[in-house]
């Protein structure tokens, strides 16, 4: 089996603090097709593509995407493939871009202006 780069330690640190048990049985019904979706493409060793979508692509959407991201490497599910977007064109809320570096990831501004391009990292 191909082992995916060991994700930075602080960002390991805050996974294994999570309590999935703690996910309320709604919300775990609610999120059942989505798992059966994803697993029977696991199965089949397709590619999945997860694009997450709110409003103004700016916190919400961001965050789902690079946490997606960081979690299928640290389960090691491959082929996967996390995209963000909204209705409205804005840029990356700041304080998103300082919650992910706090949390252990490496962030990096590639351009400049009123829609910046940021490289974030969460393994070499």
């Amino acid at each position: 089996m191909n082992q995916s780069p060991t994700i930075y330690k602080p960002i390991e640190g805050l996974i294994n603090t999570l309590q999935p048990q703690t996910i309320s049985k709604d919300r775990q019904a609610i999120l059942q097709p989505l798992i059966e979706a994803i697993q029977q493409k696991v199965t089949q060793n397709e590619t999945i593509r997860l694009n997450f979508i709110c409003t103004h692509n700016s916190r919400r959407s961001h965050l789902s995407q690079i946490w997606a991201q960081t979690m299928a490497n640290y389960f090691h599910i491959r082929n996967v493939f996390c995209y963000s977007g909204g209705t409205e064109a804005t840029a990356l809320f700041p304080m998103v871009a300082e919650t992910l570096k706090k949390s252990g990831f490496l962030i990096h501004t590639i351009s400049e202006g009123t829609n910046p391009v940021y490289s974030i990292k969460y393994t070499d």
